[in-house]
């Protein structure tokens, strides 16, 4: 179908376009130049005009959450694919993917309807200990990791411990504390294109990266909790770190209290899936006073925050009279514009997940665009109200949502995941052989999710 959206005012950072009114055109599932003949015309006079949405932390299918669902403290599957279309989003990704809950994560991700999906490799460094250790290794230990990320269908790489510690003391010559790591992988990154997210905490943070460019900090709000921590946090990211803000909003009611809600994920420690409330204003402090390009916004997990919650944390970065009170430090003036939104929600979050052809509206992207109701004159502690609900959202080129209306409830999605071509070498195989259940036998097969989308 070709279609032409007219009278909207459009915001594309990656093309310089802050409310300019102009028509956008899509043919197909592409947006192009200009159509001389459509099919359709859609009114967005009073609306502004974005690209979708990609929710670059979006724990939807972790391992552990059909639990809290038992709970009912968790949406469905299908509830949560409404809810991102609904608020504007085409794309989620999920950042826990392990090598044994691959097929699971997959599954889940499969049933989530309207939005497309990807996830993350969580690497288990007790896997390549030895080999981390070992510069003549490292060759292999790349191509392990190539192999993994083919084999487990996941779109990029993440560390939860960037270090290898165990608890029984006669595994010590097997320990790797993190500064070493930070040098193998920094190595590795380099000479295989890998680009790691660490989840950022205190000693992350204290400890000087070899090379920022090929890192990104996971959740960098969360660590930041002191004036101390927000310096160290300013100066990565003044060094070229990217990072998400993984950001807590404490307006959420946790009907869980502090009972703990914690998964074995094979690391030195769980993961935590109902972490304890924190303070929210060092993250916010942190968002203010960045004034750069590589901070993308995102929440910190899925207990204490669904995806509704993204609009009232916005609404904290665009109006300064609805920030909570900061005691006795002041928080900064600064207010966020639109560009910055679309930049943070959008445009740096395709970038980061290598979605060239998503976060922008250039001829030769795919039509993932969303129209919201917000007049030109609208003060910005309204903006909000506007922000909450998607009026229109087209997704490849079709409606999806229109009048704010579940129009197409059967709208094709794909699960996106990086094709590395790699071939199984040693290590792998060794890394297969003393395991009670075997990992060649976890490997997703495209029966386990999809449709696939493989990217180069």
């Amino acid at each position: 179908m070709n279609i032409k959206i007219t009278g909207g005012r459009l915001y594309d950072p990656a093309q310089g376009l802050d409310g300019a009114q102009q028509d956008l055109f899509i043919q197909g599932d592409r947006i192009v130049s200009h159509l001389a003949k459509t099919d359709r015309v859609i009114e967005a006079r009073g609306q502004i005009v974005v690209p979708g949405g990609i929710d670059l932390r979006g724990q939807v299918a972790t391992y552990g959450l059909n639990f809290l669902r038992l709970w009912n403290r968790f949406p469905s599957l299908k509830e949560l694919g409404q809810l991102y279309a609904a608020a504007g989003y085409t794309h989620v990704h999920e950042p826990f993917l392990t090598l044994y809950t691959a097929g699971y994560v997959h599954r889940q991700l499969a049933a989530i309807p309207l939005v497309d999906t990807s996830a993350s490799l969580v690497l288990n460094l007790r896997d390549l200990d030895n080999s981390l250790k070992s510069p003549g290794q490292l060759q292999e230990v790349g191509q392990a990791i190539k192999s993994l990320q083919e084999k487990t269908r996941s779109l990029d790489l993440r560390l939860l411990e960037p270090f290898v510690r165990y608890r029984q003391s006669f595994y010590s010559h097997r320990t790797l504390e993190t500064a070493k790591t930070l040098e193998a992988l920094t190595r590795l990154a380099l000479d295989w294109d890998f680009c790691f997210a660490l989840e950022a905490g205190c000693e992350i943070l204290e400890m000087p990266l070899p090379e920022p460019g090929v890192f990104h900090l996971a959740a960098l709000g969360r660590a930041v909790t002191d004036n101390r921590l927000l310096e160290l946090a300013l100066a990565r990211l003044a060094e070229g770190v990217t990072a998400d803000l993984g950001f807590e909003s404490p307006t959420v009611v946790d009907a869980m209290g502090e009972k703990p809600v914690k998964v074995d994920l094979g690391g030195y420690y769980p993961l935590d899936l109902n972490p304890g409330a924190r303070d929210a204003l060092p993250p916010l402090r942190l968002a203010l006073e960045y004034q750069g390009s590589g901070l993308a916004f995102s929440l910190c997990g899925p207990v204490r925050n669904p995806v509704e919650e993204f609009p009232p944390y916005f609404s904290w970065l665009w109006n300064r009279g609805a920030r909570p009170a900061a005691g006795a430090e002041p928080l900064p003036d600064r207010e966020f514009s639109l560009s910055e939104w679309v930049w943070a929600t959008r445009t740096l979050p395709a970038r980061l997940l290598g979605l060239a052809d998503r976060g922008h509206l250039q001829a030769g992207a795919r039509a993932d665009v969303a129209l919201f109701d917000l007049p030109p004159d609208t003060p910005s502690s309204r903006w909000v109200k506007g922000l909450s609900r998607c009026h229109t959202l087209i997704k490849a080129g079709e409606v999806v949502l229109e009048n704010f209306n579940l129009v197409a409830p059967e709208t094709p999605k794909a699960t996106y995941y990086r094709r590395t071509g790699a071939i199984e070498g040693p290590l792998l195989a060794e890394i297969c052989q003393y395991r009670s259940l075997r990992p060649e036998n976890l490997w997703v097969a495209d029966e386990l999710g999809g449709p696939w989308v493989g990217l180069d």
